[in-house]
């Protein structure tokens, strides 16, 4: 009978000694750099669905290895971030010593695989050797100009207890625990992801993957070209500008629509309708519906009137909750006679309904179909989408608008209040703010930088304190706010009293570029670079990378932008990190994906 136990323990220690798992990363002759996606260490060891994808990639592994190749397959652990946080906070350990002991459960499963990792090279992103780097990569990003803080309204999980990136919203509820995500106003640290937009996009074209992934970014950066019209406020010197991919129907527009979100909302809601118009808000952010799904009918008026440039007419302002903040300027134009959702709403709050393109039954539906442009002042007669190219030049000749490119892509926002995770390198000086003085000066960059300088690299790493009151409170600032003698420092530029930023990055900045370090570990320059220079020029790109589809616009996106930027600063000589990349499919348990979260795991130990 065979006995896999003994048979396995007895060829894996042959192995180990010989060491065919451990490619010479400096003598290696055919590098072949084979990856798959590091685990969450959030719960006491491995899932079925862990040995499952790690099984497909090691099996390419060995495929490659027979072929004379030099494989180099390391593994890791990202361990910072919520994942790991929650699972602490629900076993009441804290997060450091769980993840000390975790992480042997973690390593001693993941051995006894028998799968080909290099254990030389391993990494773990919540150690400080790790996330000095991490640090290192903010600080390049701001002096970069690709980091900013701003105000914004955010995605807030009042479970997790911190806000989301838009990515990790699925559905208005957090991908993490599925709670409802609400909306605040909150100031936060962002990426300049969008600076990067249609590299991104072009960039699927010549990148070999799954394409359901390549489907999922592309849907995500959501590249749209239109025009943006400017409609002048009655009696204001003051114009909104409005993103529509259909500016043909401009002669039918009959409202303007703002998001709940939108910055013009406060400016345009007029002293009789404010008492309105913030109950309204308030009832859209408590509101199941917080991502504004479509169709939605309910809506306030603001008591502000603009004028459609075409026609010359005065139309009335609504917020509505079908407008979304991430679709243009967060502001649309009703043209309810051709598109439905507009249709709805016009119908509930009895504006008019005008048709400027023929063929549709306007007193039953929207018709959002081709046809012949009528009721269109010059316009009429003219065939759309034919003659779309010709209705934008009279809308710029006009000085009505302009041809203009939008995206669904937002900013990535990193900020996270909690504890477990690598802070944030910024210092904050308010003495210098109120002279105008920072890093930048002012006019270099597109927001209020005054009094903000990043940590020194000499200085870095600023070091996670062991706190054990480290559970998120909800108040919107994380647990490290309330330790003055981690906050309080001194200025980087006048010496004077200053305050180091309390909030931590989100994990999947971690995540970003751990693929980088993974061939620098245990090198002469580990403690000196992020990834030396040499050894990266030999491995990288990585050859073969395998991982879950779920991270399409998660990790993979923020991988791709994070490797973009890193070229662009000269310390990369390749743009894209994963030439290859293929999709493993989903372990199911109950019907559903097998997850730690959601509790259905099934332990390999048993098999």
């Amino acid at each position: 009978m065979y006995n896999h136990r003994l048979i396995e323990k007895k060829w894996q220690k042959a192995w180990e000694k010989e060491k065919i798992y451990f490619p010479s990363i400096k003598k290696a002759k055919r590098p072949f750099y084979n990856l798959w996606m590091f685990p969450y260490p959030s719960a006491e060891g491995l899932h079925a669905g862990h040995a499952f994808a790690s099984t497909g990639s090691d099996v390419y592994g060995r495929f490659t290895r027979m072929k004379g190749y030099d494989v180099f397959q390391p593994i890791g652990y990202d361990s910072f971030g919520i994942h790991s946080e929650n699972f602490a906070l629900k076993i009441g350990e804290h997060p450091q010593k769980m993840l000390a002991r975790t992480t042997k459960t973690y390593e001693r499963q993941l051995r006894s695989l028998g799968h080909g990792y290099d254990w030389q090279h391993t990494v773990t992103t919540s150690e400080i050797d790790y996330y000095h780097w991490t640090q290192w990569l903010f600080v390049k990003l701001f002096k970069a100009g690709l980091a900013y803080r701003g105000k914004a309204a955010v995605n807030w999980c009042p479970s997790c207890k911190t806000v989301l990136a838009d990515e990790q919203v699925i559905g208005g509820e957090c991908e993490r625990c599925g709670t409802l995500v609400e909306r605040k106003k909150l100031a936060q640290w962002f990426f300049k992801i969008t600076d990067y937009a249609d590299r991104l996009l072009e960039n699927l074209e010549k990148i070999d993957w799954s394409e359901r992934v390549k489907v999922a970014q592309r849907n995500w950066i959501g590249r749209r070209e239109g025009a943006m019209i400017k409609f002048k406020v009655q009696n204001a010197k003051f114009r909104i500008s409005v993103f529509t991919t259909r500016p043909d129907t401009l002669y039918g527009a009959t409202f303007l629509a703002l998001s709940p979100e939108s910055e013009w909302v406060e400016k345009l809601t007029t002293k009789e309708n404010k008492q309105k118009v913030s109950k309204y808000i308030k009832e859209c952010h408590q509101s199941p519906n917080t991502k504004h799904q479509p169709p939605a009918k309910s809506g306030v008026f603001t008591g502000s009137f603009v004028i459609n440039p075409a026609t010359g007419k005065k139309i009335p302002v609504y917020v509505a909750d079908y407008v979304l903040m991430d679709y243009g300027t967060g502001a649309v134009m009703g043209v309810p006679a051709h598109d439905q959702r507009d249709w709805e709403f016009a119908k509930v709050y009895k504006l008019p309904i005008i048709e400027v393109i023929a063929g549709g039954k306007i007193e039953k539906q929207a018709y959002e179909g081709e046809g012949r442009l009528v009721n269109s002042g010059d316009w009429s007669g003219w065939q759309v989408p034919k003659d779309l190219r010709k209705v934008i030049n009279h809308i710029e000749k006009k000085g009505w608008g302009k041809r203009t490119v939008s995206y669904h892509l937002r900013d990535w926002l990193i900020s996270r209040q909690r504890y477990w995770g690598a802070p944030i390198p910024m210092i904050y000086c308010p003495t210098c703010a109120k002279k105008g003085l920072g890093w930048f000066k002012n006019k270099e960059v597109d927001w209020q930088s005054a009094g903000w300088y990043p940590v020194e690299e000499s200085d870095l790493p600023v070091e996670l304190p062991y706190l054990e009151d480290y559970k998120p409170k909800g108040s919107g600032r994380g647990p490290l706010a309330d330790h003055p003698e981690f906050y309080q420092v001194a200025c980087p530029k006048c010496g004077g009293s200053a305050r180091r930023e309390t909030d931590v990055c989100d994990t999947f900045l971690d995540s970003s570029w751990y693929f980088l370090r993974y061939p620098t570990v245990g090198a002469e320059t580990a403690d000196k670079v992020a990834f030396d220079p040499q050894i990266t020029k030999k491995w990288l790109p990585v050859d073969l990378y395998f991982g879950g589809a779920e991270h399409s616009v998660l990790h993979l996106m923020y991988a791709r932008f994070v490797t973009m930027a890193l070229k662009d600063l000269g310390l990369l000589e390749f743009e894209e990190p994963f030439p290859w990349f293929f999709a493993h499919g989903l372990m199911i348990k109950d019907g559903k994906k097998m997850s730690k979260s959601r509790g259905n795991v099934v332990n390999p130990d048993d098999y």
